[in-house]
C-alpha cells in the first residue's frame, strides 16, 4: 500500500472517525479488506504486547451512549443504599484504558492500522468478537468472575439476571447464555476456589476457559496447591482437545484487590505505586475489611503466573486485571469497595480478551 493510498485513507478516517459508533462495521472485516489489497499492510503496526498493555493509563472519554444500560438490580449495588451512576440519554462519561505507545480509542485504533501508531489495542467490538467463530466460552470463578461474565453478556446486547450467580452457587449448576446469533455458548460457574472446573469441562467441553480466584483468601500453600490441581486438569484437557483436532485457549485473569475508603475517589489514580501503598496501609481499613487481606493479592498473582510458566500448557494468556484496575479506586459499589459498577472498568476485560483472541489468530504479530 503506497504513500498516496495511506494519505487518502487517513483523510477519509478524519471525516469518518467521529461517527465510528454509528456504524456496526467489524474491524476484522476492515482488516480483511486491507489485507486483500496489501499483504504487507500489517507490517506497518503491531498489536500491543502484554507489557505495553500493563504500562498503560486510564483516559477520560465521552461516548455518545453507554455500552449498555444494566438492569436495576446491578445499579442498586450489592448492599442496601449503595447506588451506581445514572445514565444520560445523550452522552456517557467514562474512562478507557490506553496502553503504553498506543492510541487506545476507537479513532486512534484505526489510525494505528495505517501505521500512525506504535501498537494496536482495538476497542471492544461485538462484531469482531463474534466473527472469530468461537463456539463455547466458560468463565469460572467467584463473584468477580460473575461481574466479568454478566458484563460480557450485556456488552453483547443480551440480558443478565444478577440473581443467576447465586443460583449457580446454590444449585451447583452452570448458567448458560447463547450469544452471537446463538452460535456461541457463554457459560458461567460459581466456583470460588475453582473446584468445579472439572465439572464444567465434563458437562460443557468449552473451547475456551477464563479462570480467576483469589478474592476469597486462603494461605499461600492452599492457594498454590489449588492452582496446581486446576492446571493439571487443564493440561490434560488441552491435550485431549489437540488430539481431537479442536481449538483451545485458556485465559487467566489476575485478581484485583478492593480499595479501602473507595467512597472518597471519583476518578482513576494512574499511579500504581500510590495505590499499592494505600492497599498495604492496614490503618486505612475498616475493622470488618481486614479479613479479606487485599494486600496479599499481588504476591498470590505472582504464584499463579509462576505455576503457569512452569506448566505444559501451550495456549494461554494472562489478563492483567490487577495492573489495570488497581488504578480504579472509583466506581466501586460501596460500602464493600470490592465489587464494581456497570458499565465501567469491567468492560476492559472483554477488550483484553478480544485483543488476545486476535493475537492468537494472527501469525504476523510481534511477541
Amino acid at each position: 500500500m503506497g504513500r498516496r493510498m495511506k494519505i487518502c485513507l487517513s483523510a477519509a478516517l478524519l471525516v469518518w472517525g467521529p461517527y465510528y459508533y454509528l456504524f456496526s462495521i467489524s474491524t476484522i472485516q476492515l482488516q480483511l479488506i486491507m489485507e486483500t489489497n496489501d499483504n504487507n499492510f500489517k507490517k506497518a503496526s503491531s498489536y500491543c504486547t502484554r507489557e505495553e498493555i500493563k504500562q498503560g493509563r486510564w483516559t477520560e472519554v465521552t461516548l455518545p451512549e453507554a455500552h449498555y444500560i444494566p438492569p436495576e438490580g446491578y445499579r442498586k449495588g450489592v448492599h442496601a443504599g449503595s447506588v451506581c451512576q445514572d445514565f444520560s440519554p445523550t452522552a456517557f462519561n467514562t474512562y478507557e484504558w490506553m496502553p503504553h505507545n498506543s492510541s487506545s480509542n476507537h479513532f486512534g485504533s484505526l489510525l494505528n492500522r495505517f501505521g500512525f501508531g506504535r501498537c494496536i489495542f482495538d476497542p471492544w467490538n461485538p462484531n469482531d468478537f463474534c466473527a472469530l467463530g468461537w463456539k463455547s466460552i466458560a468463565i469460572v470463578g467467584d463473584s468477580l468472575s460473575w461481574e466479568h461474565y454478566s458484563s460480557l453478556v450485556m456488552s453483547l446486547g443480551l440480558h443478565s439476571d444478577p440473581n443467576d450467580q447465586f443460583v449457580s452457587r446454590r444449585l451447583k449448576k452452570n448458567i448458560i447464555t447463547m450469544a452471537c446469533n446463538s452460535t456461541l455458548k457463554l457459560i458461567y460457574r460459581r466456583s470460588d476456589q475453582l473446584e468445579y472446573v472439572p465439572h464444567v469441562i465434563r458437562e460443557e467441553q468449552p473451547q475456551m476457559l477464563i479462570l480467576n480466584k483469589g478474592s476469597h483468601p486462603v494461605n499461600d500453600e492452599i492457594y498454590k496447591a489449588g492452582w496446581q490441581e486446576t492446571i493439571n486438569t487443564l493440561e490434560e484437557y488441552e491435550q485431549n482437545l489437540t488430539e481431537s483436532g479442536l481449538p483451545s485457549l485458556f485465559l487467566f485473569r489476575t485478581t484485583v484487590p478492593g480499595h479501602p475508603q473507595c467512597e472518597i475517589y471519583t476518578a482513576p489514580v494512574n499511579n500504581i505505586t500510590q495505590m499499592e501503598a494505600v492497599i498495604a496501609n492496614k490503618s486505612s481499613y475498616k475493622a470488618n475489611m481486614l479479613k479479606f487481606r487485599w494486600w496479599e493479592f499481588k504476591a498470590q498473582n505472582v504464584i499463579m503466573e509462576n505455576l503457569l510458566t512452569a506448566s505444559r500448557l501451550r495456549n494461554y494468556h494472562i489478563l492483567d486485571a490487577y495492573d489495570i484496575n488497581i488504578r480504579r479506586p472509583d466506581h466501586h459499589r460501596p460500602p464493600d469497595c470490592l465489587h464494581n459498577c456497570f458499565p465501567s472498568k469491567t468492560e476492559v476485560y472483554h477488550q483484553l480478551m478480544l485483543h488476545f483472541l486476535k493475537v492468537s489468530a494472527n501469525s504476523s504479530l510481534h511477541s
